[in-house]
């Protein structure tokens, strides 16, 4: 499957997320794309069980338990993912022991991490980070083991989870799907997930959260930990984002940044 496909897929995907329905006629038009073309986006999606397809169109088949596959997520909002990696590489501090989440923005943190001289010693949760990371000779490596996960190449269960309670972590860096004011709990899409971010978060000194905007004021499936378990979060969404808003008065750090350039 083509680069340009993926995005397409998971636009179509994120114009779901947002509306709920849509007819292939006006996608066509937005994605500047065949009618025949979107038919089969939609089969395709339908027939991984990501969308429904309907009658003139298709409809969103997930629910707050659903995360799109590892390779369209990477392909899209690369700009955003990486500025937020940055930022979040900046609060590595030289030598800490850091304990990095699976995922796109973990990935891009492991790709930033690469190019600077932090003679750390990092977790990853990932094979995909474990790749990038075994690049470079000034970070030492820990596997953490476990079961690794079908497609999204990440360790869990119980043998992962017990591996970073018994250690204490300088940093966590850890993605997750919803961050709430009302609750106040930082949440994912699935429990398996929520219980090793759960591990990570209570074993360490700091917990640095990604967050994308639309991330902000959502809550998934699985809660993973109360908000005030949270000393900082990274994101993309602007500062007078009512929930970025509502999340910094209760003291947590907020760290804005932009495709272009971070602000802190």
């Amino acid at each position: 499957m083509s680069a340009k496909r993926d995005m397409r897929l998971q636009k179509i995907v994120e114009l779901l997320e947002e509306r709920g329905k849509l007819e292939n006629a006006a996608l066509s038009q937005e994605l500047g794309v065949a009618e025949l073309t979107i038919r089969r986006d939609i089969e395709h999606l339908d027939a991984q069980g990501m969308i429904r397809r309907v009658y003139g169109g298709a409809v969103l088949a997930s629910g707050r338990s659903f995360e799109p596959p590892f390779q369209m997520r990477l392909r899209t909002r690369v700009a955003q993912k990486q500025a937020i990696a940055k930022a979040a590489v900046d609060l590595v501090p030289r030598g800490a022991n850091v304990a990095i989440d699976f995922g796109t923005k973990a990935y891009y943190v492991a790709c930033e991490m690469r190019d600077r001289n932090l003679q750390a010693l990092v977790a990853p949760t990932s094979l995909q980070v474990l790749e990038v990371l075994g690049q470079r000779s000034d970070i030492r490596v820990l596997v953490p083991g476990g079961e690794l996960k079908h497609g999204e190449l990440s360790f869990y269960g119980s043998r992962t989870e017990l591996f970073f309670r018994r250690h204490r972590w300088d940093l966590a860096i850890v993605s997750v799907a919803g961050v709430s004011v009302d609750p106040e709990i930082i949440s994912d899409y699935n429990e398996d997930d929520a219980r090793l971010k759960n591990a990570m978060v209570e074993s360490s000194d700091r917990v640095v959260l990604l967050v994308e905007e639309h991330h902000l004021g959502a809550v998934s499936f699985s809660p993973v930990a109360s908000t005030e378990a949270v000393t900082t979060i990274i994101t993309d969404a602007p500062r007078d984002n009512s929930v970025a808003q509502d999340l910094a008065e209760r003291g947590i750090e907020m760290i804005h940044v932009t495709a272009e350039e971070e602000q802190s």
